[in-house]
């Protein structure tokens, strides 16, 4: 697999785009001995990368931010509202990014579908009341063509999900009748103990009347 380029083992990603953002994040240490120290960390702003920069530098993780970046071009009311051309340009950018890091080794085929999920998922919520944009990302980014073992791998998928949901509702059928069981048996309890307290009462109230005792009603 290609080298990838190099990028800060440790920073603090902000997905969205904001003016207030430092450029490093610093935290005073003090030790046991009392000495302090400052540690700083840099911050990693998504938005300031343009798709050409991802690109370059493999930044793949990026990639299911860069919706976000088209967000307040949403309100209708700016002077230049998104238009669907340019979501359909943008995306089709996106989408060449992704193919082309897998013919270059930098991502595998299920992290490409993964990346491309997250995509979707994004796209669900930034254009949550702009039905028309969501639907374009949608047709854009699911696949065209489904190729008979990938096919076949999501139709045993879906039949195994079947199948357990087929054994829960067994199993849960099964629950029912041993307490419907369970009920039928405390019934049948209740109702032979109802029969020997009526059958000790009569013998009670008779053997009152037998030797001439007054029986309450």
């Amino acid at each position: 697999m290609p080298c990838r380029n190099s990028f800060p083992r440790s920073a603090v990603i902000y997905p969205e785009k904001n003016s207030r953002i430092p450029d490093v994040l610093r935290c005073r240490i003090i030790f046991q001995d009392g000495s302090e120290h400052i540690y700083q960390i840099p911050t990693v702003r998504i938005q300031s990368y343009s798709l050409e920069e991802i690109q370059e530098k493999h930044l793949n993780l990026f990639l299911p931010y860069v919706l976000l970046r088209l967000r307040p071009r949403l309100n209708p009311k700016r002077k230049s509202p998104l238009t669907k051309n340019e979501l359909t340009a943008f995306v089709d950018k996106v989408m060449i990014i992704l193919k082309d890091e897998v013919e270059q080794g930098y991502l595998t085929e299920q992290e490409y579908d993964d990346y491309v999920n997250l995509f979707r998922r994004a796209a669900e919520n930034i254009f949550e009341k702009h039905a028309d944009f969501e639907r374009e990302v949608d047709r854009m980014t699911k696949p065209m063509i489904e190729l008979p073992s990938v096919l076949q791998k999501r139709l045993y998928a879906e039949i195994d999900s079947l199948n357990a949901n087929k054994e829960a509702l067994i199993a849960d059928n099964e629950i029912l009748l041993a307490d419907k069981e369970a009920l039928t048996a405390d019934n049948e309890a209740l109702t032979a103990d109802n029969e020997t307290l009526t059958a000790e009462l009569a013998r009670m109230r008779a053997l009152l009347e037998q030797y001439h005792i007054p029986v309450n009603a």
